[in-house]
């Protein structure tokens, strides 16, 4: 059985969003904000994000 990790870290976000490394991680903060906002404190982690999260706001990345 294969277990897939379910979170970006700030270089996979980097390389996606062809930005550089402090973008990635202020793009994964504003993301994290959003979800603490929206009451997902628990699966908040700093420096990662949600691939489900991410893709909300962009769903065109892959």
């Amino acid at each position: 059985m294969e277990i897939k990790c379910l979170v970006y870290s700030a270089a996979e976000v980097s390389v996606m969003l062809n930005v550089s490394l402090p973008t990635a991680y202020r793009k994964i903060r504003e993301i994290n904000q959003k979800a603490i906002s929206k009451g997902f404190k628990d699966c908040v982690t700093s420096g990662k994000v949600s691939k489900k999260l991410f893709h909300e706001v962009y769903p065109n990345c892959d």
